[in-house]
């Protein structure tokens, strides 16, 4: 079941839902859930997620929930990094995963971090570019 559109949380710009995708959901749960879990005073979020929206603003071809969450991602990043969590250098090591994930699934199936290495048997070939058909039957 799900929740009516007017019990939903406001978006950044106070109008329609406040996430586009579950990604934006999950994202911003990671940070509420870092600071209800002890590891940083909300006030070192506020000094962050500021700081990034200073450097980072919205681009003219951005809705105002993709620079949000563009931002928030960035601002993340460095809370964690912050918090010693984690590394820049194993945030880009685990994008660059998740992109060849993303590049080695085939169509129609569940992108898979364990595609990145190893990409699924796909039983079929590919055929190079040609300038004439490959093959012309008559219609019957």
């Amino acid at each position: 079941m799900t929740t009516p559109v007017l019990e939903q949380p406001l978006s950044p710009s106070g109008e329609g839902p406040a996430f586009d995708s579950p990604w934006q959901a999950q994202a911003f749960s990671l940070v509420v859930h870092l600071h209800r879990g002890g590891l940083f005073p909300w006030q070192d979020w506020v000094a962050i997620f500021s700081a990034v929206i200073k450097e980072a603003p919205a681009t003219a071809t951005e809705s105002v929930n993709d620079a949000y969450y563009r931002q928030w991602l960035l601002a993340t990043e460095r809370l964690v990094e912050s918090l010693g969590l984690t590394t820049a250098a194993a945030i880009a090591e685990r994008t660059e995963e998740w992109r060849q994930a993303y590049l080695n699934t085939p169509h129609g199936q569940a992108v898979a971090l364990s595609h990145a290495s190893c990409p699924p048997a796909t039983g079929h070939h590919h055929h190079p570019p040609r300038r004439a058909p490959v093959a012309v039957s008559q219609a019957h």
